[in-house]
Parts: C-alpha cells; sequence; structure tokens
C-alpha cells in the first residue's frame, strides 16, 4: 500500500521526471563535449594540414649516395664497420628494457599513452636491428631497414605525448596516422626518390614537438619528453659531425657510433621513468 501512495504521488513522480530529465541532459552534454574538438586539438588538425602543404611545396630531395660513406669503416673479427653495427645494440637493450617497464607500469598508463609507448620501445628494438643491418652493407636498399622502425618510434613519441599534454583522442589519432604515414614516407622515398614527405615527418614533427612542450603546461604525471629531445638534438649533431668527430679522436671514435648511443639514452630516460612510476604505484 505505502509503494503504491509513493508510486502515485504526483510531487514525486514530477522531482523523478525532473532528475531523469536532468540525467539524459548532462549525458546530452557530455557526448557534445566530447565530440567538439577544444582549442588545441584544432591546432593539431592544423598543424598536421600545413605539414601536408609543406610537402607538397618543397622540390624532390634526393638522397645523397655521400651518406653512406661513414668515417669509422674498421672491422672486428668478422663485422665491418663494427662501431656503427655494434653501437646498435644500445637500441635493442632499451628497446626490451622499455617494453619490460611498460608492462611493470600496469594500468598506472593511459590506455593511448601506453599504446604509444608500446610503439615507440618497439620502435627502438627493431630500429637496432635494422640499422645494424644497414650499417653492415650500407645502401639506400638496407636503409629502408633502418628508416622503417625508427618512423614507428616517432609515432610512438607522437601520440604519447599529445595524449599527454592535449587529449587522448588526439594523441590515439595522431599515433594511427602517423603508424601509416611514417613507413609510407619511406616507401615513397623508394620508389620515388623523393625524401620529402619523410624529411616533414622527422623534422617538422620534432619542431612541432618542441612548440607543444612551451605551449602546454607540464602534468602531474608527464613523461620526461625534454630529456628525450635534449639527446635526440645531441645524436642529430653527432651524425652531422660523423667525420669532424673521427678527425678530433685522432681516429679512435667517429660521429655516427655516438648519435646510436646518444639516441638510445634518451629512450633510456622514458623506460627509467616507467620504471619510478612503477614502483611509486
Amino acid at each position: 500500500m505505502s509503494s503504491q501512495r509513493e508510486g502515485s504521488d504526483p510531487r514525486r513522480a514530477a522531482v523523478a521526471a525532473t532528475s531523469g530529465g536532468n540525467a539524459r541532459v548532462s549525458m546530452v552534454s557530455k557526448l557534445t563535449h566530447r565530440s567538439t574538438p577544444s582549442r588545441l586539438e584544432l591546432i593539431v588538425l592544423l598543424v598536421l594540414g600545413l605539414g601536408l602543404v609543406v610537402w607538397a611545396l618543397l622540390p624532390v630531395i634526393e638522397q645523397s649516395q655521400a651518406y653512406h660513406q661513414f668515417a669509422d669503416r674498421r672491422w672486428w673479427l668478422a663485422v665491418p664497420n663494427a662501431a656503427d653495427v655494434l653501437s646498435n645494440l644500445a637500441f635493442v637493450l632499451v628497446g626490451l628494457l622499455g617494453l619490460w617497464r611498460l608492462g611493470g607500469a600496469g594500468r598506472s598508463l593511459d590506455p593511448v599513452v601506453r599504446a604509444s609507448l608500446l610503439a615507440f620501445f618497439l620502435g627502438l628494438l627493431l630500429t637496432g636491428f635494422g640499422s645494424g643491418y644497414y650499417h653492415w652493407a650500407p645502401s639506400d636498399w638496407t636503409l629502408v631497414l633502418d628508416r622503417l622502425p625508427m618512423t614507428i618510434a616517432f609515432a610512438g613519441v607522437f601520440g604519447a605525448l599529445l595524449a599527454e599534454r592535449v587529449s587522448t583522442r588526439s594523441g590515439a589519432l595522431v599515433l594511427g596516422l602517423m603508424l601509416l604515414l611514417g613507413p609510407f614516407s619511406v616507401l615513397h622515398w623508394l620508389w620515388t626518390g623523393d625524401l620529402a614527405l619523410y624529411v616533414v615527418i622527422q623534422f617538422g614533427g620534432i619542431a612541432a614537438l618542441i612548440a607543444l612542450l612551451l605551449a602546454t603546461p607540464k602534468g602531474q604525471d608527464s613523461l620526461p619528453w625534454w630529456p628525450l629531445l635534449l639527446w635526440y638534438g645531441v645524436a642529430k649533431v653527432a651524425e652531422a659531425a660523423d667525420q669532424l668527430v673521427w678527425a678530433a679522436s685522432g681516429e679512435l671514435l667517429a660521429g655516427h657510433a655516438l648519435k646510436h648511443i646518444a639516441a638510445a639514452v634518451g629512450g633510456l630516460i622514458i623506460a627509467l621513468a616507467l620504471g619510478a612510476r612503477a614502483k611509486a604505484r
């Protein structure tokens, strides 16, 4: 009887209807908010479009065959170009360490950040093998196996950083896009002889990441992106100074092997940060 009276009370029915209506309005509001791009997300889309425009405007960039002429060509045991080949073990070790630490981080990571870091460390691991094979016998064909996994690692960095600093869905979008566009840029170079798209992705992407770091506040759980980019910059300088380092060191070591070590250190910093996060959890 009591339940029947409560159910027939017009005041209670009105309150229930109002509460249900508010809940539906709240849900619609949330969905509408989620489907509307934020200002930063719109900027990300604008930058992606600008990158395609820059690619379209660039002249054909050919791969110089002088690139394959590295300073240190010494053999060690049966390994040609031993320093450049064996220094790629750093990528293999850091990639394995990162994958192991990523498993230990568990659910403390956003799913998109986790997927992006999986791509990053897997890319480093594969770069170790691909770059080692390239330096064993440098040529345009073997360079493809060096650059393909590098684009996977780049995609991971782009996706994770955007997921942390902009939004999860922007990170997911850019991760998926770069996992397609990055390898395509290498294959496009192989098919056409034009490196322009690869150059835009690598150097334009890094410039965009630096601008993003400067423009957005660091989150509480943000990974150490600045040290990663710093070591990447050191790696590029060492690569450009291959012959100079070789001459300055009295032919003890060359810049390209140092490039591999410096780039791997950047990945190591991210892997160690994951380990610290897992311990804190």
